[in-house]
């Protein structure tokens, strides 16, 4: 009677940790698939946003009317297009990620906002010097103010081609 006690204890030691692992399995599936909850950080979040930007900077940078606009737009519209970037990219990352946090309260929206925020427009703003410097664009422009000023115009739509890939591992 005491040994069928004990295999008898011993399969319910085995269900109560099979039922643990299912329990453990179904949140982190619920998490995953019908939650979202954003994950943390990464280095593969940065390559992606790398490739995200390379992709809408080199149809921005190739597109024939960009040196005219480089060349003719005043400085306070380059202050207005970094704002409105930056208030784009601040609402994807609200709307896409933060939005779907679990513990607001832990994490408040500044912390999880500005890593990606720098990220995504410093990842953007390389990506734009790279490819006008590198294909030869800078030899197009008359002085530095033009090339900054390209470089700053073709960073727009690359931090959006950045953060896009942030965007897409959501969905």
């Amino acid at each position: 009677m005491h040994r069928r006690m004990t295999n008898l204890e011993r399969e319910i030691d085995e269900i109560i940790s099979e039922e643990y692992n299912i329990k453990k399995d179904l949140k982190k599936i619920k998490e995953e698939l019908v939650d979202k909850t954003p994950e943390h950080f990464s280095q593969q979040d940065i390559l992606r946003a790398f490739i995200g930007a390379m992709f809408l900077a080199f149809s921005v940078a190739f597109s024939g009317n960009i040196l005219n606009i480089a060349n003719k737009i005043p400085t306070v519209h380059l202050y207005l297009v970094t704002l409105f970037i930056i208030i784009i990219l601040t609402a994807e990352i609200y709307y896409i990620g933060y939005s779907r946090g679990v513990d607001k309260q832990k994490r408040k929206f500044g912390q999880f906002c500005i890593k990606r925020l720098i990220v995504f427009y410093l990842t953007a703003f390389i990506v734009s010097f790279m490819i006008v410097y590198t294909f030869g664009i800078i030899y197009l422009v008359n002085n530095g103010t033009e090339f900054f000023k390209l470089v700053l115009i073709v960073s727009g739509p690359a931090s959006i081609g950045a953060s896009i890939s942030d965007l897409l591992k959501k969905y």
